[in-house]
């Protein structure tokens, strides 16, 4: 007789890769929405900042979040992640990486895989690989969904708008990705394409200031955003560009259960 699986009390945690492998595309500013998104809907969530040249997510949510700065351009930054991941059980992780970092995932993420396997804490791994519209991050995300694909529960491609003048057309700016053999390879995998709207220069140049930069949801409160001063008709950009991030990541994250915009004032 087959045994019964292994019951587990232990709450499923998830870590999600925010990558690119190239500099430009917004995996910052991605990882920056998608943490702000989960952590005003409840969920518990924690940092892994691994662009050590430019640590704009850990900037954001340093005195709101656990983060962790690691440098995964070597085993010793490695194993911190895995140690990070296991003090926080239940937490959605989001992992922001540097440009670059392809071949350091090639070499690091089977032996990364295997570890979480062998805890106890279950662990979900998606990767959320942003691009803009160029030949080269599909041709990148080729390479690294061929290499280490295999690795990840879920696959989410973000398609930045900002690149494609808010174009999600089949035959808009996106073309090459929405022509690609690999997206329909990936969707029928459960993977999922994302457009993520792009924000107001003007906004963006105020809340990602960092002397001043806070979560985008406290940046839109007229109170405790105070100190970015954003104008009235700025508040009210960033207000329904963080809607549209909600309605844009719901069918990867689920809907809020919470309000994802503050008081807007």
């Amino acid at each position: 007789m087959a045994k019964a699986p292994v019951e587990t009390s232990q709450p499923v945690s998830k870590f999600i890769v925010v990558h690119g492998d190239k500099g430009g595309v917004g995996k910052s500013m991605v990882a920056q929405a998608l943490a702000d998104q989960l952590m005003c809907s409840g969920a518990k969530v924690a940092i892994v900042e691994a662009d050590t040249r430019n640590p704009d997510v850990a900037r954001m949510f340093g005195n709101n979040l656990p983060v962790a700065h690691t440098n995964v351009r070597s085993e010793n930054g490695w194993m911190d992640v895995m140690d990070f991941v296991m003090k926080y059980p239940g937490h959605t992780i989001i992992m922001n990486t540097p440009a670059g970092i392809g071949e350091y995932m090639r070499s690091d993420m089977e032996s990364f895989a295997k570890f979480l396997k062998a805890q106890d804490m279950p662990v979900e791994m998606e990767l959320w690989w942003v691009m803009n519209v160029q030949h080269d991050s599909v041709n990148l995300l080729n390479e690294a969904y061929t290499a280490y694909g295999a690795f990840f529960s879920r696959i989410r491609v973000v398609c930045n708008l900002h690149y494609a003048g808010g174009d999600k057309s089949q035959h808009g700016p996106f073309v090459l990705w929405h022509e690609s053999p690999l997206k329909a390879q990936i969707e029928k995998k459960q993977g999922l394409t994302i457009f993520f709207p792009g924000l107001h220069i003007r906004v963006v140049a105020k809340v990602l200031d960092p002397r001043k930069i806070m979560p985008f949801s406290d940046a839109v409160d007229a109170v405790v955003g105070e100190s970015v001063a954003l104008e009235h008709s700025e508040r009210w950009k960033l207000q329904q560009w963080l809607a549209d991030c909600q309605k844009a990541f719901e069918p990867a994250i689920g809907p809020a259960v919470a309000p994802a915009v503050a008081n807007a004032g």
